[in-house]
């Protein structure tokens, strides 16, 4: 027993004093860690060259959350309502890159849909649901959409019914989607901006250029398109209507009834093709004609634009039928900009191009579709009535199908020097005025290789200048 009782003496103190080294590493783990960890990155850095970019990543991190932190309180930013259209097919592809990028910083947005459904605990608006029970159960462009509840109902992936009349269905969303904004609006909102799931959105460009504007005043803004007799602004390119112009819809809606009036144009929208246009002459019964804001309200993506002077100094405030990654670029390269400039300083077509093609179009590439598109020239076996006349091409013109070398010879020795860049495929060689990316044609079963003339591309661009004032003006 004694010896018992003289081991237990001894070992107590023992167990008390690593109880303590326990401790003390626990609470001061963090720090220990910490410091472990900047000793690593600095000897990382000094012996295999990499830890800088490290320090660079975590940098980078800190400067988006500075500008996701900032983005919300910028001035004119609770001002603006956005409203984004998508469907149910395709909302789990496009849209968690919104809510990673403009829905940071937008304090007020609405989804719309096909289909009413929770996006993890945000919830997404049903546009149909205001339209008429007898079109949603009968009419034919609601196929989709009584398939879509179906298979919500028995918890079934939505995705698998794409392509399946999405656009019969599309056109219904856009008048009861502009209503249910206008109404549930907060009262103090300025501006209303349409996109769909493919649009990017500047912000930093899009509050600049609401200051230029009086929302008391009936915008209707957009990329200007036409059917028939009708002006309207595209869908997909970005709307923007004015407190006044949603004013004036209503009024006009109200006086006439609101039963009255939806049945009356859902009337209209069943004989129609595109709910783009139904919206332009609904406002313009409300006396709010179209302005044009092309091109800073764009069609197309930074890759398929034309860059020319009638671009150069506006500022870019949208782009459609963008891919998320796109999204995702531009919305990276506006955080930056505005840590360097500001939010009151607008980027221009001209600082996207530095940006993201300037460096890229300095040497030929490889199965790479540039666009080229304003000559033609085609070796007869391949040609169409549609193509010029080979015999009356010059020799050197005639030569440009046979090779690369020989297409961009053709386009350096145009009369007019006007040819700016090519591409060749064995038998063809298109010749372009302006300057166009484009895209890879990899793995498809027609391949090009394009080309850009270096030098009038410098021309090109100390032509153009800085640009001494930013044009706001649509055209």
């Amino acid at each position: 027993m004694t010896a018992t009782l003289c081991n237990r003496a001894l070992t107590l103190p023992r167990l008390a004093l690593a109880f303590l080294i326990i401790l003390a590493v626990y609470l001061f783990q963090d720090s220990w860690t910490s410091t472990h960890s900047k000793l690593d990155i600095a000897d990382s850095d000094s012996h295999r060259g990499d830890g800088q970019t490290l320090i660079a990543d975590h940098e980078s991190l800190d400067i988006a959350h500075t500008h996701a932190e900032s983005c919300r309180d910028v001035p004119g930013a609770d001002d603006v309502l956005i409203m984004l259209k998508t469907g149910a097919t395709e909302i789990y592809a496009k849209l968690p890159t919104h809510f990673v990028t403009l829905f940071k910083c937008t304090p007020h947005y609405m989804v719309f849909s096909d289909l009413a459904q929770d996006y993890a605990d945000f919830p997404i608006r049903d546009a149909i649901a205001p339209v008429s029970k007898l079109f949603r159960e009968q009419h034919e462009d609601f196929t989709l959409y009584r398939k879509l509840q179906q298979y919500q109902r028995e918890g079934q992936d939505t995705s698998k019914l794409k392509g399946d009349g999405s656009w019969n269905l599309d056109k219904w969303k856009f008048l009861p989607m502009l209503f249910e904004a206008f109404e549930d609006a907060p009262s103090h909102i300025k501006w209303f901006v349409m996109m769909e799931a493919d649009t990017s959105v500047s912000w930093t460009n899009l509050l600049i250029w609401l200051k230029t504007m009086d929302p008391d005043v009936p915008h209707y803004l957009g990329s200007q398109n036409a059917i028939g007799d009708t002006i309207f602004a595209h869908g997909g390119s970005g709307v923007v209507i004015s407190r006044q112009a949603a004013k004036q819809l209503r009024a006009r809606r109200n006086e006439e009834g609101k039963e009255a009036y939806n049945k009356r144009w859902e009337e209209i929208t069943s004989t129609s093709c595109c709910g783009d246009e139904i919206v332009a002459r609904a406002l313009l019964e409300a006396d709010v004609p179209m302005t044009m804001a092309w091109p800073l309200i764009q069609g197309e993506t930074i890759a398929t634009v034309d860059f020319t002077d009638k671009h150069w100094c506006s500022p870019p405030i949208t782009w459609h039928h963008v891919s998320p990654i796109e999204i995702d670029a531009s919305w990276q390269f506006q955080a930056d900009w505005v840590d360097d400039h500001g939010w009151d300083t607008p980027y221009l077509y001209r600082d996207i191009f530095a940006n993201f093609i300037d460096r890229h179009i300095s040497v030929n590439r490889h199965a790479w579709n540039n666009l080229s598109q304003d000559k033609k020239l085609v070796a007869p076996a391949l040609a169409t009535e549609e193509d010029l006349d080979f015999a009356g091409l010059s020799e050197f013109e005639q030569r440009a199908v046979q090779s690369p070398s020989a297409c961009e010879e053709a386009c350096a020795r145009q009369q007019d020097k006007s040819c700016m860049q090519w591409m060749f495929t064995p038998g063809r060689c298109y010749l372009g005025d302006v300057v166009r990316f484009g895209k890879t044609d990899e793995g498809e079963s027609d391949t090009w290789i394009s080309g850009w003339i270096p030098e009038r591309v410098r021309s090109f661009k100390e032509e153009l200048g800085e640009c001494r004032a930013v044009n706001w003006r649509g055209a």
